[in-house]
């Protein structure tokens, strides 16, 4: 799959990489989750989380919440990378294998960004034993809100 790409002007801009932090930093639920920002360029978020005992569900893989929180996060975060304040209007997620392991993680790709919506697709990883997994995969809908900032202009 590919997201927009950029010859190198603006791939790494300051204005989105704040609202990243602020969206790490900002938020109680970010920081309990335990999320860390794995890599980050235009159009394409990673992110990951230790798969501690209280994310995990009654048959020990990771809650559905869980998976859902990685893939809402991720494509938002994405998003912001293009087009500044964002919210969630929707997604959809598949559940493609039980997430067991030490690590998830996932990564957002917009695949395409428009002045009232970005979509965004989010696959999302167990990593058990050094390997990854596919675990879920989802298609979302992302609300730029108020202004862009200079940064996040396309």
């Amino acid at each position: 799959m590919s997201g927009p790409r950029s010859s190198g002007a603006g791939l790494e801009s300051e204005g989105a990489r704040q609202l990243v932090a602020r969206g790490i930093e900002g938020s109680a639920y970010s920081k309990w989750m335990g999320v860390r920002l794995r890599s980050f360029a235009e159009g394409r978020v990673e992110i990951e989380l230790d798969l501690r005992p209280e994310l995990t569900q009654h048959h020990g893989q990771a809650h559905g919440a869980v998976i859902g929180y990685l893939a809402d996060t991720v494509s938002a975060w994405a998003a912001s990378t293009v087009a500044g304040d964002v919210v969630t209007a929707e997604y959809k997620l598949n559940f493609l294998a039980p997430a067991r392991g030490q690590t998830l993680w996932s990564r957002g790709e917009v695949v395409r960004a428009g002045k009232r919506q970005v979509v965004v697709r989010a696959d999302v990883y167990a990593v058990s034993g050094g390997q990854d997994l596919h675990v879920a995969t989802a298609l979302a809908t992302i609300a730029p809100v108020g202004e862009r900032s200079n940064d996040a202009q396309r």
